[in-house]
């Protein structure tokens, strides 16, 4: 058979990539965020690469899913209000609990430093601090590889470092493809 059946209601369903320790992802974006020159609203591409922390800290093997450390380098340009880009590195962790074999949901906190070349009233441009909170579920194609559709919430600031400092909060809808390695 091509395709693992799903898990039975009631059952503890296997843990997909079974073997895998390590993910690497793309993901696209499409997000949405309210400034004083009106809709700012970037493109997100982020490559994610992760591994399992249970190697590191045994204890986690009694959780009933997945934590995972990752890095999440981006690039994201933008067309509203005006052509700008911002690029960053997100650094946080996932977990990841499956319902049945094929569909996994997740949560996932990161934060990182971030670069805006976007000018606008209530925050400076340059340098930034990323805050994401995401969800989302994994659909797995095989055992090694899954689609990954999310949702992200994420505030831009500098912390106070420079003036103006509103911050910028974004929602995203997201696309991805993973693969467990």
């Amino acid at each position: 058979m091509l395709s693992p059946p799903l898990a039975r209601a009631g059952e503890n369903p296997p843990e997909q990539g079974a073997q895998a320790g390590r993910e690497a992802e793309f993901t696209i974006g499409l997000g949405t965020a309210s400034i004083p020159e009106g809709k700012y609203q970037p493109l997100l591409m982020t490559w994610r690469i992760g591994r399992e922390l249970k190697k590191y800290f045994p204890r986690l093997g009694e959780l009933p899913g997945r934590l995972t450390a990752f890095l999440e380098p981006q690039l994201n340009p933008s067309h509203r209000p005006e052509d700008s880009v911002e690029f960053g590195l997100g650094i946080g962790v996932q977990y990841r609990y499956a319902f049945t074999e094929r569909v996994a949901g997740y949560l996932f906190g990161s934060t990182g430093p971030h670069y805006m070349t976007l000018v606008t009233a209530e925050q400076a441009q340059g340098f930034l601090f990323s805050n994401t909170l995401g969800a989302g579920l994994y659909y797995f194609l095989r055992e090694d590889s899954a689609l990954n559709l999310g949702y992200r919430y994420r505030h831009l600031s500098n912390a106070g470092l420079v003036e103006p400092n509103g911050g910028i909060n974004a929602s995203f809808i997201t696309l991805g493809y993973a693969i467990f390695f």
